[in-house]
């Protein structure tokens, strides 16, 4: 006899349809926001199925199984992917993220990604197994120092000076400068940075401000003169100089017998701009003079390396001129002075020294390349070995070509390599004052991008671009 649809299923399986109903009633109780999820338990545990772990693991937003504290490295934004340093271990792994990933102040406040920079020293939370960053704050263990003028770092002895602070360098220490990878010896005097680190510790340096390069083209009538870019660089006209300058806009003027003019240049971080002079104006030059009062009354006086006698005015050239002013047992003064008017008086008084025979560079921010406050008796010599075939500058004096020796002076220095076709490359360097040579081997620089411009140049207060 057969039987009906309805009746088979009745008669044989009776718990499994109890239990497929339910099943259906609940999901759309649920659904339909009827039901809450502690009401749906009590259903799910009359199913007859039995249960099995397939070892699949939703990741629910919030969740994690680690945490770290870590430098952002580097960021993604198109592959929504950070890599981090871990601050112990120096350690690098990459995360993903999504729109899940909670970021925040380290006062617990919200933020974006956007907000995120390299070099920012973060807590973090993650899923270990699948890479995937949960959640990120920015520590409150950590210290930044912003718009860092002042500092000193020295790469051998894994120490820096920053502002009035002394730190150690981190072996796995992360530097960066617009959004790139960079080296610690790529940063110089005049670059502004953020510091960041923990305790006594640096952890991060990002290069805000970096530098350019300035060159003079068809600069004969300008030798032996001055050039003033800005407030960054006062520095006596070489022939085939190369000057580097923080990067910005600038009134450079340059001023020579017969010569005083004022040009306008924009520096490019890690570009390099010539400044065409070929049409400035030479007239017959002006000569002012300059009365002298100093103290003690046995100060010799100096004036572009020619003792002068301060017991009349002593007439000078319009322009900017450097002064020595030295006694024994007082501190020397070296200073520019600018000429401008037909008569100035300048007054001096030097301080007497902590011990004798010192000296110093008053806070001119004098060029190390002109006056050397601490000469060696002999001639010991600075080499340059590699990279070879490249234009070496010390302070902006072009030197020869690598490999290629020059005079020792101790101090901090800036040496500058340069080569058609290459990215100019500057490095700040530290010349110890023992009596032995100094050698240095720097890498080979990189070739330019096609689509790198190499060199501006400017003309007056036009600017034209080319290579």
């Amino acid at each position: 006899m057969r039987r009906s649809f309805w009746e088979s299923v009745g008669k044989s399986k009776p718990v499994v349809f109890t239990a497929a109903v339910l099943s259906i009633l609940t999901a759309g109780l649920a659904a339909a926001g009827l039901l809450s999820a502690s009401d749906s338990k009590g259903f799910a545990h009359e199913s007859t199925y039995e249960s099995y772990d397939s070892g699949f693991v939703v990741a629910q937003p919030g969740s994690y199984d680690s945490v770290d504290t870590a430098v952002v490295k580097e960021i993604d934004a198109d592959r929504q992917r950070i890599t981090f340093m871990n601050v112990e271990t120096g350690r690098y792994y990459t995360l993903d993220y999504d729109g899940t990933t909670v970021i925040q102040d380290k006062y617990g406040g919200s933020m974006s990604m956007a907000q995120i920079s390299d070099g920012d020293i973060v807590d973090v939370t993650f899923l270990r197994s699948k890479k995937k960053l949960s959640g990120m704050k920015l520590s409150e263990s950590a210290w930044v120092l912003e718009n860092v003028k002042k500092y000193s770092f020295d790469v051998l002895a894994r120490n820096a000076e920053v502002g009035s602070g002394l730190y150690s360098i981190r072996n796995n220490l992360v530097v960066s400068s617009e959004g790139k990878e960079a080296q610690l010896e790529d940063v110089i005097r005049g670059d502004v940075l953020t510091v960041s680190g923990v305790g006594n510790s640096v952890y991060s340096v990002v290069v805000e401000e970096g530098h350019g390069y300035l060159k003079l083209s068809n600069d004969e009538y300008l030798k032996g003169g001055w050039i003033e870019v800005g407030q960054s660089v006062i520095q006596q006209i070489t022939e085939d100089m190369l000057l580097v300058v923080p990067e910005g806009v600038y009134d450079v003027h340059l001023t020579a017998p017969g010569i005083d003019e004022i040009r306008q240049v924009t520096v490019y971080r890690n570009q390099e701009v010539t400044l065409d002079v070929s049409d400035v104006k030479v007239e017959e030059p002006k000569v002012g003079r300059i009365l002298f009062a100093v103290s003690p009354s046995d100060t010799v006086v100096s004036i572009d390396g020619e003792e002068v006698d301060i017991s009349a005015p002593v007439e000078l050239e319009y322009g900017l001129h450097q002064m020595v002013a030295e006694a024994v047992g007082y501190d020397t003064i070296t200073q520019y002075i600018k000429v401008s008017q037909e008569l100035a008086s300048i007054s001096l008084t030097l301080e007497k020294s902590l011990e004798e025979n010192d000296s110093y560079d008053n806070a001119y921010d004098i060029p190390s390349s002109s006056v050397s406050a601490n000469e060696l008796s002999s001639n010991y010599k600075v080499y340059i070995d590699s990279p070879s075939d490249v234009e070496v500058y010390l302070d902006g004096v072009y030197m020869g070509i690598s490999p290629v020796n020059f005079k020792k002076e101790p101090g901090m220095h800036t040496i500058t390599l340069r080569k058609p076709g290459y990215v100019t490359k500057s490095y700040t360097v530290q010349i110890d004052d023992e009596e032995r040579d100094v050698t240095y081997s720097f890498t080979d620089l990189v070739k330019e991008d096609s689509g790198t411009i190499s060199g501006n140049t400017v003309s007056g207060n036009r600017s034209v671009s080319g290579n």
